[in-house]
């Protein structure tokens, strides 16, 4: 998922239709378009150095709409190595599988680490790395440039990405039909997935969801039910669940209050939040959320000019810190709490004038909002694509429920792109009737813990391990339950006992 207030935000879901990231014109010549036909898988050359000791094989999917995805399946090579590979579907929608030479190395230090046993498949859904045809706009990555150097209000923020975003739209399903918005959902990426698994030589497979890719997933699983085929689905982990009928402009008031609300009470309970707490102006007189608010407030005033280094090697970004683009950073390193320290010490920048303070929390922001690993047209169609535009009315009564950033999220309905991209399928609800182990976070701000246990509740064929200190992606923290996954997949019927004295439901 993508969050986003103004400026784009790595790994979260988005509030705004404005600069969640760059995009990255393919240098690539045109093909000629294949001829309209059925799913077909071809093995290529891989295009990444690896460890030559690994076996790889590298490939491109070809869908009836004539897209091309990259696919990457690490071959395990252990003794008793499992028959039944696990398919990793990663968040956005619009993040790739990171299939370059970076990417596919921590891709075999995970695999190794996780030790399942199991070939590990890798997609580039559509829209995303190295997919074709790409979902690109110079217009507006001109505009994001542009916005960086400047202090704009939000609303006006809103309304400027609106009319540019929608414009790319238009123009790109104009130069390209492939490229009309209708062509990229989650239920077309579920029809892909289940195709490319039709086309490989295994008999059963598993999937390993992570926020979006739960909801791809949960998806893929509904597809199975309705239209089984030869290759069987046999089991599901969704780690951070991000469900059909949840997520969408209509939640955003509740998961920023929320998650915030996490944040000041978690901080305050935490070893190294506190120490920071206790260096700094922040006392028992101003509670943190108190503090917060008037980072806010002084932003707002005297918006802070900085100068952030870039991770690959461009020049350096001149960049203005107000109040929204401020908050959008603190809610993207709310989803760690080792991260949480940080923000003590922006508050404290702040409210000390000090620019230089304030950029351990906005590199990672400025950087993470830049990768070529996301696109946000492709997040866009597919968030529209799966969440219908609720009534105004509902949203104003969510405004009123959870008024604390109300002054953030007020304008977010008016300027849903979602309004010019109608949906035309949206997701429906499941229950998967296969074994799924769900993996959530208590501290997790954007696909809360409540998610997760109302979906338990729903599917009999579920079972819920909850992580008391964690936060958004389990895996990516829980060591133990990393190196334990193989006994789940080895036995998705029996009850998942793992890591037990670490986990409390």
């Amino acid at each position: 998922m993508r969050f986003l207030i103004g400026l784009g935000i790595a790994i979260v879901l988005a509030l705004s239709v404005t600069v969640v990231g760059y995009f990255y014109p393919s240098s690539e010549t045109a093909e000629k378009p294949l001829p309209n036909s059925d799913y077909r898988f071809i093995k290529t050359a891989c295009w990444f150095d690896a460890d030559w000791t690994a076996t790889i094989t590298c490939g491109e999917l070809q869908t009836p709409e004539q897209f091309r995805l990259a696919i990457v399946i690490l071959h395990n090579d252990a003794e008793q190595r499992r028959a039944d590979p696990i398919v990793y579907l990663q968040g956005g929608p619009g993040a790739s599988a990171r299939l370059h030479t970076d990417g596919i190395k921590s891709w075999l230090n995970w695999m190794r680490y996780s030790n399942t046993k199991r070939d590990l498949i890798l997609i580039d859904t559509r829209g995303t790395g190295r997919s074709k045809p790409a979902l690109v706009c110079s217009e507006y990555n001109q505009f994001n440039q542009q916005l960086l150097r400047q202090n704009i209000a939000l609303g006006d923020e809103l309304a400027q990405g609106y009319d540019v975003a929608a414009q790319c739209f238009a123009s790109s399903a104009q130069a390209n039909p492939q490229l009309d918005y209708r062509n990229f959902s989650t239920q077309k990426s579920a029809r892909d997935v289940r195709a490319l698994m039709a086309q490989l030589d295994y008999q059963q497979w598993n999937i390993l969801g992570v926020s979006y890719g739960t909801r791809l997933a949960l998806e893929i699983a509904l597809q199975e039910q309705q239209t089984p085929q030869t290759v069987k689905l046999k089991s599901m982990v969704l780690d951070s669940v991000y469900p059909a009928g949840f997520g969408g402009v209509q939640t955003w008031p509740q998961v920023l209050d929320e998650g915030m609300q996490q944040f000041f009470k978690g901080c305050s309970a935490q070893h190294e939040c506190i120490k920071k707490l206790n260096e700094s102006s922040i006392g028992d007189v101003v509670s943190l959320e108190q503090h917060f608010m008037q980072a806010l407030r002084n932003l707002q005033r005297n918006p802070i000019s900085i100068t952030i280094k870039r991770w690959d090697g461009e020049a350096p970004v001149n960049f203005v810190v107000n109040d929204h683009r401020f908050l959008s950073a603190t809610f993207a390193a709310v989803y760690n709490p080792s991260d949480w320290p940080t923000i003590i010490d922006a508050i404290n920048a702040v409210e000390e004038g000090r620019s230089d303070l304030l950029k351990p929390l906005m590199e990672p922001f400025i950087n993470n909002s830049m990768t070529s690993d996301f696109n946000s047209l492709t997040f866009t169609a597919v968030d529209c694509a799966d969440n219908p535009v609720l009534s105004e009315t509902d949203y104003t009564a969510a405004l009123v429920k959870y008024p604390l950033l109300q002054e953030y999220t007020r304008d977010q309905w008016r300027y849903q792109l979602c309004h010019s991209l109608p949906s035309d399928s949206p997701l429906e609800k499941v229950a998967p009737q296969l074994p799924t182990l769900i993996l959530a976070g208590a501290l997790d701000p954007i696909t809360p813990v409540s998610w997760a246990q109302s979906v338990n509740q729903q599917w009999p064929y579920s079972q819920l391990r909850v992580r008391e200190k964690i936060a958004h992606s389990v895996l990516g923290s829980d060591v133990c339950l990393l190196e334990h996954l193989d006994e789940f997949f080895n036995q998705p019927e029996m009850k998942f006992t793992a890591c037990a004295k670490e986990i409390e439901n």
